[in-house]
């Protein structure tokens, strides 16, 4: 078990947006078609934002704010989540290995907790790429009926605020630009989708560890013989030190694993810090694009209703998605001795008793993962 095939779902989707992003932390590179393919699929990218560009200054403002600031600004988020994770390769790298020197323990409460959180979050990723993927296709396939309608073509009549060619120009132009759109707009949403998977990723892992290090705490001190009432005072005395000895030893491996987990949480939070805020901030913006389509609902067909609200309902589960994960996290890194206080531990050595206690003071360590306070990603942040 390690960082690459915990998650089919995330390599997948990692290949097939043509992020590449880090899967391993040597310098294996990804095979040569997948580099070609990822150089031809950003090449189409910045084929469409070099025209959405351009269709911001001569598109009426009216289309532009319907259907371009959505499309900008989630370009804008993919590409400075990407450029940042891949600038930070090493950090990247070094992340990994320590997850895999983790998960490499032959621990099957280990797996069966890994495998449960990484499960948990698979549907709801899967519906947020499909419901996004088939309404952005569909929203963007309606021009391909006006082709058959009219010989001469305005910019207006492509789906999003774009300009490839000076206007009017030929039927040709017009479905090459359409098919443009519509591939381009699949794949920016794919990798935005791919983005949030890769880090949602890392959360659920380090999330896991957090879990594991709470159960392996509380069934330390789940010594049956110690908390039986019928036990024997001589018998109490026999067993105590043997019983110090083994939570001792349990301690100390747990402490230690305790303590690359808190190292690991540092590391995410220097790659993260920026990109939460950036998510934050941009999220706004991308929201006030989808309640702009969603006030000029009057004014189109019942179709395109239909495929508004369902890319809005979209969006609001991807942001959900990440605030949840934000929000598991931060609990986990802050409930590791919550179960463990309600057991035996009282009745072990002063040792036992100091080292838990500084595992309780250990999680009043409030670690956030955004750089400013008030632009960080968490459940609160989301109902707010």
């Amino acid at each position: 078990m390690d960082f690459r095939n915990v998650n089919p779902l995330n390599v997948r989707l990692n290949l097939v947006s043509g992020n590449l992003l880090p899967m391993t932390a040597d310098d294996s590179s990804f095979p040569i078609f997948w580099k070609i393919y990822s150089v031809l699929v950003w090449f189409l990218e910045i084929v469409q934002l070099c025209g959405l560009v351009p269709g911001f200054i001569f598109v009426p403002i009216e289309k532009v704010l319907k259907d371009g600031l959505v499309a900008l600004v989630i370009t804008m988020e993919v590409i400075s989540v990407i450029i940042r994770i891949h600038t930070c390769r090493g950090l990247v790298k070094q992340l990994i290995q320590k997850l895999n020197d983790i998960m490499r323990v032959e621990d099957e409460m280990m797996r069966s907790i890994v495998t449960t959180t990484i499960k948990s979050m698979e549907i709801p990723l899967k519906f947020y790429w499909s419901a996004g993927v088939l309404s952005i296709v569909l929203w963007s396939s309606s021009p391909f009926v006006v082709a058959f309608q009219k010989n001469s073509f305005f910019y207006v009549d492509y789906r999003m605020p774009v300009v490839y060619s000076k206007e009017p120009f030929t039927t040709g132009i017009f479905v090459l630009g359409s098919v443009i759109v519509l591939v381009s707009s699949a794949y920016i949403f794919t990798k935005k989708v791919s983005a949030d998977s890769y880090i949602i990723n890392v959360m659920l892992l380090i999330t896991a560890q957090y879990k594991y290090t709470a159960l392996k705490l509380s069934m330390i001190f789940q010594n049956r013989f110690l908390q039986s009432d019928d036990r024997s005072e001589s018998n109490t005395k026999e067993c105590y030190p043997n019983a110090d000895y083994y939570a001792e030893k349990e301690m100390k491996a747990l402490c230690q694993h305790h303590n690359m987990i808190i190292h690991i949480m540092i590391m995410l939070r220097k790659l993260l810090s920026l990109n939460i805020s950036l998510i934050y901030v941009i999220s706004v913006f991308r929201f006030c694009g989808i309640a702009i389509m969603l006030i000029s609902i009057p004014s189109v067909t019942l179709w395109e209703v239909f495929l508004h609200i369902m890319y809005a309902i979209g969006g609001v589960v991807q942001l959900y998605i990440l605030c949840y994960c934000v929000q598991r996290l931060l609990d986990a890194s802050t409930e590791i001795t919550d179960n463990a206080f309600h057991e035996g531990w009282y009745l072990y050595g002063r040792s036992i008793k100091r080292t838990f206690m500084f595992m309780i003071m250990s999680n009043n360590l409030d670690i956030k993962l955004s750089t400013f306070g008030k632009y960080n990603l968490s459940l609160s942040s989301f109902i707010a």
